[in-house]
């Protein structure tokens, strides 16, 4: 049962939203708090003077703080978080970066069902020798097969790095990271971890995942201003990886030589995010003050209420459920495609695009997403959600329905 959340009170912490949002997966309504940080300390930079003593003490002091409160986040040490300006360019920095020698091999899962910024960017490493596998999809929720992945990496020598989603952004499936990292760690085999769609709404610790790389935004579920990406990057994994770019604040000349300077900053050529990074640390410290184990809570009732909800009224007959029956297998995103009306089951995407505009109408926002070229619909609840939107949004989903599936 959901743990003792009032999600009117939360909703005063934000600008008023018109209707119901219900897009968290794509990006968050940011609390008063973290909009005030960063007016907050736009205004204190110019009041002291940009470039002055006093501006970059203030600065050096938010980037400290913020890197200390995502480090408790995802327990870590503080030198093993990088900042940047999102996740797409976190992983690129790690495919980039990367050490690669020729007919390595990168291990990654089949594009149909990866998230593009996890997919593309270790394609790329093919054009310089890497040798790139593909995982097999076991079914339509995006599930792999962890024996599969073992004789993989078994059968291949030079094995470098398995890429994952810790969450799937189109069914909300929780992939099995963990025991994935077990078999990699024995056989000294990175794991590069894309957890847009984890932190913030679930608990995530990377000493548990075992894994060398992950990378998460800012403005997803944090709640944060847009425009910030983090890494994590273990320190056994610091030798492994060279910065993509270099400047001033991430190296130095000594004896006529370049020199990197030390973790993490080698890895921040150039980092001017400050005033979002203020946002950040305003949104984590207000997640912190509810916990996210009574985020994770509420976010997985009212997904249920969703899931039960759409069986109560289709019975299966019009929409397709993805993710498994066990919640602890999956986040709290639902998302359903709907089935002609001659029932051959084949996704109708006209119908899903029409019914996520004519929801927006109704003031609802959900989002459009592919499962293997098949057009769903994604809801995505958040803390701040109550039982009365996710009780508008199925009243108003009914009354639309049948005009769309018949």
């Amino acid at each position: 049962m959901a743990m003792a959340i009032d999600p009117e009170s939360i909703k005063r912490d934000f600008p008023r939203m018109r209707g119901i949002y219900l897009n968290n997966a794509s990006s968050a309504p940011i609390p008063f708090s973290a909009i005030k940080a960063v007016t907050d300390l736009l205004i204190s930079y110019d009041e002291y003077g940009p470039d002055s003593s006093a501006s970059a003490a203030m600065l050096d002091g938010i980037l400290s703080m913020t890197r200390r409160e995502v480090a408790r986040l995802i327990n870590c040490s503080e030198d093993e978080i990088v900042f940047t300006q999102s996740t797409t360019h976190a992983i690129n920095m790690v495919a980039n970066g990367l050490t690669i020698n020729k007919d390595d091999t990168i291990v990654i899962r089949d594009g149909e069902h990866e998230h593009p910024a996890n997919h593309y960017a270790w394609l790329v490493l093919g054009r310089r020798g890497a040798r790139i596998r593909t995982l097999s999809i076991r079914d339509e929720d995006g599930g792999i097969d962890v024996e599969e992945l073992r004789e993989m990496v078994d059968s291949h020598e030079g094995v470098r790095l398995v890429a994952l989603s810790h969450v799937l952004f189109n069914t909300g499936l929780i992939l099995p990271v963990e025991e994935v990292s077990k078999i990699l760690r024995e056989r000294g085999i990175h794991l590069f971890i894309d957890a847009a769609q984890s932190v913030g709404c679930m608990d995530v610790d990377v000493k548990r995942l075992g894994c060398s790389f992950m990378a998460f935004p800012s403005s997803k579920w944090l709640c944060a201003p847009p425009g910030l990406g983090i890494l994590y990057c273990s320190r056994e994994a610091w030798d492994d990886i060279e910065p993509s770019y270099v400047g001033g604040e991430s190296a130095f000349i000594h004896e006529g030589s370049l020199h990197y300077r030390e973790m993490p900053y080698r890895m921040q050529a150039g980092f001017r995010g400050y005033a979002l990074l203020a946002g950040l640390l305003a949104s984590l410290q207000y997640i912190g003050s509810i916990g996210i184990a009574r985020i994770r809570n509420w976010n997985m009732h009212l997904a249920e209420m969703v899931r039960e909800g759409l069986k109560e009224y289709d019975d299966g007959q019009h929409i397709r459920l993805y993710g498994p029956e066990d919640s602890r297998l999956r986040s709290s995103i639902v998302s359903f495609s709907l089935k002609r009306g001659d029932g051959d089951g084949r996704g109708d995407d006209g119908s899903v695009r029409s019914l996520v505009r004519e929801l927006e109408k109704e003031g609802i926002i959900v989002a459009e997403r592919d499962v293997l070229k098949k057009k769903i619909v994604r809801v995505s609840p958040h803390f701040f959600n109550s039982e009365d939107d996710i009780a508008r949004f199925l009243t108003t989903l009914r009354r639309l329905l049948p005009s769309l599936t018949s």
